[in-house]
């Protein structure tokens, strides 16, 4: 009875009727939003991911092939988001480290750039400690001993008896405060660069 009600379902999401994606919502939103989290650690994270896999549903909803049930398939949609949720910040966290570490070293050999690369690479440490002194504790020290002290996510895992997946989404969160942070200076230093 579900199997032919769940198949009448997608009938109507393909042909754009609102009840349908409501029904979809209402049925399944916060037990997605919860196996999000299970994955994410980050209630904000798990919901944006879930609220993009309805957005796309009902955007894409003319294409949408279903090879298997509808929870199936919406439950492998908001894992594999998650994933690559996860490997976005830790591609962007990558991105914002080789930023921070990046040598303007060219710069000084132009003595109108010496000041201004001197007053921006202060800037940024300074910047960048603030944002670390303002993580969490947990979010910090996770950070420092991957950062500073050279471990592993599961070394790290290992040392304070939590999850991978905990290492994992803490070091997301601080790759992400880094990010936003640092923004600004990030923009400047692409005009520096490409001047």
């Amino acid at each position: 009875m579900y199997l032919e009600k769940e198949q009448e379902i997608i009938r109507l999401l393909k042909t754009g009727s609102e009840e349908a994606i409501k029904e979809i919502f209402d049925r399944y939103y916060v037990d997605l939003c919860l196996y999000a989290d299970s994955i994410l650690k980050d209630r904000y994270a798990s919901e944006e991911v879930v609220e993009e896999l309805f957005i796309t549903l009902w955007l894409k909803a003319k294409d949408l092939t279903i090879y298997t049930s509808l929870k199936n398939y919406l439950y492998r949609s908001v894992h594999n988001n998650s994933i690559k949720y996860l490997r976005k910040m830790d591609t962007e966290g990558k991105n914002i480290e080789k930023f921070m570490i990046h040598d303007l070293s060219e710069f000084y050999s132009d003595a109108s750039n010496f000041q201004l690369v001197n007053l921006i690479t202060k800037e940024i440490e300074d910047k960048a400690n603030t944002i670390l002194s303002d993580l969490p504790d947990k979010c910090r020290e996770i950070y420092l001993l991957n950062r500073y002290e050279n471990l592993s996510y599961p070394e790290i895992s290992e040392k304070l008896n939590i999850t991978v997946g905990t290492v994992k989404t803490q070091m997301s969160r601080a790759f992400e405060k880094f990010r936003i942070g640092l923004k600004e200076f990030l923009a400047l230093v692409v005009a520096l660069l490409i001047s």
